[in-house]
C-alpha cells in the first residue's frame, strides 16, 4: 500500500513539474455547449501559451466557431490535489480548468459565454 501511495506521489510530482513551464506539445480537451454542440480546446504547445476554443456544430448543424485564449499554468499551491490551467478570453472573460492528475477528467470553476454560447463545467482530455 505505501509503495503504491509512494509510486503515485511520485508521478503526481513529475506531472506538474511537466507542466510547470507549459505543455510541450499539443493538448485538448473536450466538452459540450448548452446545446450540445462538441466544443473542444485546442492548447499550443509552449513556449506559445495560446489556443483556441472549436465549437463543432455538430447538434445544432451551424458552422464551426473559433475563438482564441491565452493560457497560463499557475505554480501548484502546496497541498493541492488538481493542476489547474487559466485560460483568458477576449472580453475579460477568464476561465479556470482543474484537471484530476489521476484521470483525464477536468471540471471548470465557472462558465464562459463565447458568442451566444455558454460552455459546460465538464471537459475531458482527449490528445495529450
Amino acid at each position: 500500500m505505501l509503495g503504491n501511495l509512494t509510486a503515485v506521489f511520485i508521478l503526481f510530482s513529475i506531472a506538474r513539474s511537466a507542466i510547470a513551464d507549459g505543455y510541450s506539445h499539443p493538448v485538448v480537451m473536450q466538452g459540450e455547449t448548452q446545446m450540445a454542440d462538441t466544443a473542444e480546446l485546442h492548447f499550443d504547445p509552449a513556449p506559445k501559451y495560446t489556443g483556441t476554443l472549436v465549437v463543432l456544430g455538430d447538434h445544432t448543424k451551424t458552422p464551426k466557431q473559433s475563438y482564441p485564449f491565452v493560457y497560463s499554468l499557475p505554480t501548484p499551491q502546496h497541498g493541492a490535489t488538481d493542476a489547474a490551467v487559466n485560460l483568458d478570453f477576449s472580453g475579460k472573460q477568464t476561465l479556470t480548468i482543474l484537471c484530476d492528475p489521476l484521470s483525464d477528467n477536468c471540471r471548470s470553476t465557472g462558465y464562459v459565454t463565447q458568442g451566444n454560447t455558454t460552455f459546460s463545467m465538464s471537459w475531458k482530455v482527449t490528445q495529450r
